[in-house]
């Protein structure tokens, strides 16, 4: 539970960073790529022994699976920025928490990972974190001018949708199957290798000059930004791989806290169907680990 709590937590960090982004006028694009390198270093200075970089094989395939993660966060990022520009925010974020239904069903479907028997109320559970999810992210008052044609205005937040999917496909399938004792430390430090190298190309044709403040702004956001992929992993160790449980609890978990933060520093207003998903998220978590619950108690 303590890995699960610190992710949400490390991730929640990741949304107030890119909240101060336009406040201090940091470059986008600079600061993920500046954050990727910080990664890299955090994850050095992270693990235990230096001698585990020994480990890295780059003919392995987890470190291939690693790289294509990296490779997705970058184009992750790139998908939802357009489509925040171009579709606003609104869109853009329900698109991307409602990917998790990805890892739900691989989890049940194709990893078969049974670490508890599902109930009813589970599956109850999952519905409601789902819609929670959405009403929670839902938006009123947005004045976002719209220039696309129809299959772009479907286009862009799907390959959000997708992009996210994937890359916690990716990361649940890579946690069961292909990462042991002896990668467990370098494998994000792989990751976030490839995703700081196909970055920097970015970079290059982007072709405008690396700002103090980009560096500024990647430094902190890389700190978090590994420490929620390192706090992921070993949640999901914890859960046994089982991501149908995980990562509803571990969105619902973001929503709420990312959206009390948000009340309290950024003083946002919350709509009625927001604050009722957050009514149903609190449910949701409640039914999605009642077993546990009752169990601890």
């Amino acid at each position: 539970m303590f890995y699960l709590i610190a992710g949400v937590v490390a991730n929640v960090l990741i949304f107030l960073a890119f909240r101060t982004f336009p406040i201090y006028k940091i470059d986008n694009l600079q600061a993920i790529v500046v954050n990727y390198f910080v990664c890299v270093i955090t994850g050095l200075i992270f693990i235990d022994k230096l001698e585990s970089l020994r480990s890295i094989d780059l003919t392995a395939t987890w470190s291939w699976m690693a790289v294509f993660i990296g490779f997705l966060l970058v184009l992750g990022f790139y998908v939802a920025t357009i489509t925040a520009q171009q579709m606003g925010v609104s869109i853009t974020s329900v698109a991307s928490k409602m990917s998790m239904v990805f890892p739900i069903l691989f989890s049940l479907l194709i990893l078969k990972v049974d670490s508890k028997e599902f109930s009813i109320l589970n599956y109850f559970g999952m519905t409601l974190a789902v819609l929670s999810i959405y009403l929670g992210s839902l938006r009123s008052g947005t004045k976002e001018v719209i220039n696309l044609s129809k299959a772009s205005m479907f286009l862009l937040p799907f390959g959000v949708f997708v992009a996210g999917g994937l890359i916690d496909i990716s990361i649940n399938y890579s946690n069961h199957i292909l990462i042991n004792e002896n990668n467990q430390e370098v494998f994000p430090i792989v990751l976030f290798g490839g995703a700081a190298v196909i970055g920097s190309f970015l970079l290059i044709f982007q072709k405008k000059k690396l700002e103090r403040r980009s560096l500024i702004g990647g430094l902190y956001l890389g700190i978090f930004n590994f420490l929620s992929l390192y706090f992921v992993l070993k949640a999901l160790t914890a859960f046994q791989n089982n991501g149908a449980v995980f990562y509803p609890i571990y969105n619902v978990g973001i929503i709420l806290l990312s959206s009390i933060l948000a009340i309290i520093i950024f003083h946002e207003r919350l709509s009625k169907i927001n604050v009722l998903g957050l009514a149903l998220s609190v449910l949701a978590l409640f039914l999605l680990s009642y077993q546990e619950i009752i169990a601890y108690f």
